[in-house]
């Protein structure tokens, strides 16, 4: 993580969850990272335990972004060019994953998870790309996608989730090729975690539950935010000559693909909620 030390790094979906976690371990490495969220507040706490640690240590800037928001995605890239002399490492973490069937979902709900989890995936690694190439900087892009871009996961109402995190999958692949095309040499990868401890899964959880029956996460076979961190760390430590460009973690006992079949009350509770 020598090579990385002093550069900057921008995080998205940085207040919460994986994504703070990841910021937590970059700024340990004397990474300088660019935290965004929509949450003003919990970025604004996760900058003050971590800032003024020391010189080993990295700097927080936080910057409330919608990414979903292409100006605010732009903005945010000038400034980094401006103040900070450009961005070395993009983590695009930034998702989400609404309950939605295909039967009868909200066409909003599909829209809001394609324009989080893909098309401002997107936008953030366009921009990136620009600011490293204009900067002459041999940068790293990290897409943090999941399992469920691998296979058809087999919980209902979350196949619109499912189709998103395959087609990041494919603009990780088919944006390494393209960089490749053009000379490039900034490296992509893409970190696909199992069930992770999070507000989200477990708000998912919650829904798709049995009825009269509760959710007990410390039974569960599931992997925790710091895993993730730590899967970044080993994705960036890799030298130049050296790419992970998929990396798979899922808890100790645990299958990529879970066997899971809904009662017929799950169903309708969902097809009817």
């Amino acid at each position: 993580m020598e090579q990385w030390k002093g550069k900057v790094a921008i995080v998205t979906g940085a207040s919460a969850g994986i994504g703070k976690a990841i910021v937590v371990k970059l700024v340990k490495y004397g990474v300088h990272v660019v935290a965004l969220a929509r949450g003003e507040a919990k970025l604004k706490e996760l900058a003050d335990s971590l800032n003024g640690k020391g010189n080993n240590h990295g700097t927080v800037h936080i910057k409330v972004c919608d990414v979903t928001d292409e100006e605010a995605v732009k903005n945010v890239f000038s400034w980094v060019d401006s103040t900070l002399g450009g961005v070395s490492i993009l983590i695009n973490n930034a998702g989400t994953a609404i309950v939605s069937s295909l039967l009868n979902g909200k066409l909003e709900d599909w829209q809001e998870m394609m324009n989080l989890n893909v098309l401002a995936l997107n936008v953030c690694s366009r921009e990136a790309y620009q600011s490293m190439t204009k900067n002459k900087i041999d940068g790293h892009i990290i897409q943090v996608n999941s399992v469920a871009g691998h296979s058809i996961t087999p919980y209902f109402a979350m196949k619109m989730s499912n189709a998103t995190k395959h087609a990041v999958r494919v603009l990780c692949e088919g944006l390494r090729h393209e960089l490749q095309l053009v000379g490039s040499k900034i490296k992509v990868s893409s970190i696909n975690p199992g069930g992770v401890s999070t507000d989200l899964l477990l708000g998912i959880l919650e829904r798709s539950r049995e009825p009269n029956t509760t959710i007990q996460v410390n039974n569960m076979e599931i992997l925790q935010t710091v895993d993730i961190a730590n899967a970044v760390i080993t994705t960036l430590a890799t030298p130049p000559t050296v790419l992970i460009a998929e990396l798979t973690i899922i808890a100790s006992g645990s299958t990529i693909q879970a066997h899971f079949q809904p009662s017929a009350a799950v169903v309708n509770n969902l097809l009817n909620s």
